[in-house]
């Protein structure tokens, strides 16, 4: 009886990490920087490889991604100083941006947004999925044992 005890105690304590969760979103109120880049004969450099690198750290970057077909990119910049971005293309074409961000652009927002939640799952589903996955789990080590302590004779 107490090692039952202890596998369902076991049990209960390793549910509880093992909960379902959904996802969200919500519009953000900071205000990003947009950089449009482009080649000498004006044709966009779409789609190319963006590294940000803060005033923080120059070495390591901040941020990474790719310019869109219009050739922009958008970072939020979170602290004030030099801010560099470059974009190049497997060429070996390269365009550094340099940036001074002012205390009032790195600020955040801290006005209240109003959060839109886009949960994957029905409200009140969490909860009733952990149930069901923490009644699993018992019932399973209870099976466990019982059909071990059958096969012990």
């Amino acid at each position: 009886m107490k090692k039952s005890v202890l596998v369902i105690t076991l049990a209960l304590w390793m549910c509880a990490p093992a909960y379902a969760h959904g996802v969200g979103f919500r519009q953000s109120d900071m205000k990003a920087v947009t950089l449009e880049f482009f080649y000498s004969t004006g044709e966009k450099m779409s789609y190319r490889e963006a590294r940000v690198f803060s005033p923080r750290d120059g070495k390591f970057a901040a941020q990474t991604g790719r310019t869109d077909e219009q050739g922009r990119f958008a970072f939020i910049p979170d602290t004030p100083g030099e801010w560099r971005v470059i974009v190049r293309d497997e060429e070996g074409h390269q365009c550094e941006a340099k940036l001074v961000i002012s205390d009032e652009l790195s600020a955040a927002d801290e006005r209240a947004s109003a959060s839109q939640s886009n949960s994957s799952l029905p409200q009140g589903t969490e909860l009733l999925i952990r149930a069901l996955l923490g009644v699993s789990i018992i019932f399973n080590i209870a099976m466990i044992i019982r059909w071990r302590s059958g096969h012990a004779h």
